[in-house]
């Protein structure tokens, strides 16, 4: 699992240590990761639907499990019931809360009569406005539901798949994950300093259009591209993080589809401390489709911002104590109690509504306090300061502004 940074702002007033005992000194030996008591999704084991599972049901009846797309919706549906109606029958609806008698993957239904060609999908996709920043709240092809019902503590619900189009999972050469960046142009992805700056570019590689880590049974699937270079800005602390900001440049432009798109950037010094309903992602857990697990769909958490001055009072009521002072390339969000991106990913977007179900990036996801605790926000990078960094590197790259400007 992917635990955000801690701070360690306050090492100027301690001796010289490295980060671990910094951390250790500062916070405490870290308790034992807890064993959950209640299964949830992150604790079912996935089965392999690979070998065409077969289930039957009380009645006898038989069906196969199939990618969602080789099944249509009069599949099973009695004569005299209208297919299309989908809140009779069900169509184009996958329930994440696996049972016994189930197919186990996220993008499979059990189907009686599957097809061998992919038939037409749940409804015809709205076509997306030309632009950055638009999110599909209702997701394409298909709705999952469920998840939100299991019996565990949860930090976020399971975005839809392609809900948020511009978040890109970050690997290195052996898939190994490092976290989230944001498409901010087909070759440029937008992320932090302190989950690159250890890796050469050319071991770093993006999946954009990713979901399900552990599936490639999606009609849409996602597209890997190495990454070619990438450039931190100069004034990146690995201690204190600091101006946490970098842009990789790909090897080889993604293709936009209705599952991969562009997310808007603030204008330079744009102010979001009054923000609302603003969306983090990320996937949150280093087992990137590692086998066997089931924590690798797409999170997202809704939080609102804090203003600078109140975050900075509400930290240093935390172990960073009085003498603590918020470096102003932060932002803050959250401090509501369970609701928190301390199990999120660094780099991850912190997107804000500006209006029509449009969204600017506002933050990147940084370091916290503890995890989910009551009026302790999360620190994240503060995008709007860094606006005009990014115009004068893509106008260097020779790109230009216009895929990230509202």
């Amino acid at each position: 699992m992917l635990l955000l940074v801690l701070l360690a702002a306050s090492a100027a007033a301690l001796p010289q240590l490295s980060e671990k005992e910094l951390l250790v000194q500062i916070f405490g030996t870290p308790p034992p990761f807890p064993v959950p008591t209640t299964q949830g999704l992150e604790d079912y084991t996935v089965r392999s639907t690979d070998s065409s599972l077969i289930i039957t049901d009380d009645s006898g009846a038989t069906c196969k499990c199939v990618p969602y797309y080789l099944c249509d919706a009069s599949d099973g549906v009695p004569d005299g019931v209208n297919a299309n109606n989908v809140s009779v029958t069900g169509w184009g609806i996958i329930d994440v809360r696996f049972g016994a008698d189930s197919c186990m993957e996220s993008t499979e239904v059990c189907c009686k009569s599957p097809k061998t060609e992919p038939t037409q999908t749940l409804r015809p996709n709205v076509p997306r406005p030309a632009g950055c920043g638009f999110r599909n709240r209702q997701g394409v092809d298909f709705n999952i539901v469920g998840a939100a019902d299991l019996p565990i503590r949860r930090q976020g619900a399971e975005a839809q798949f392609g809900e948020f189009p511009w978040v890109v999972a970050i690997l290195n050469e052996t898939n190994g994950y490092l976290g989230v960046g944001s498409l901010i142009h087909p070759q440029v992805v937008i992320t932090a300093a302190h989950i690159l700056y250890k890796y050469r570019p050319g071991s770093l590689k993006i999946h954009a259009g990713e979901w399900d880590t552990q599936t490639t049974k999606e009609r849409l699937p996602y597209q890997e591209r190495s990454v070619s270079e990438y450039y931190l800005h100069s004034g990146f602390k690995n201690n204190s993080l600091h101006n946490d900001m970098a842009l990789l440049r790909l090897s080889v432009p993604v293709t936009l589809d209705e599952h991969i798109g562009l997310l808007c950037l603030p204008d330079q010094g744009e102010n979001f401390e009054s923000g609302r309903e603003c969306v983090a992602n990320g996937w949150g857990k280093n087992l990137f489709g590692a086998p066997g697990r089931y924590a690798v769909i797409l999170k997202r958490i809704v939080l609102n911002m804090v203003p600078h001055w109140l975050c900075d009072q509400l930290l240093k009521q935390t172990r960073l104590g009085p003498r603590f002072r918020l470096h102003d390339s932060f932002v803050c969000a959250g401090g509501e109690a369970g609701k928190d991106t301390c199990q999120g990913d660094g780099g991850a977007p912190l997107a804000c509504p500006v209006g029509g179900d449009r969204y600017k990036l506002t933050g990147l996801v940084a370091w916290g306090i503890g995890c989910g605790e009551p009026n302790v926000p999360a620190a994240y990078t503060a995008v709007a300061r860094f606006r005009q960094w990014v115009d004068d590197k893509m106008e260097e790259w020779g790109y230009g502004s216009d895929t990230y400007t509202v």
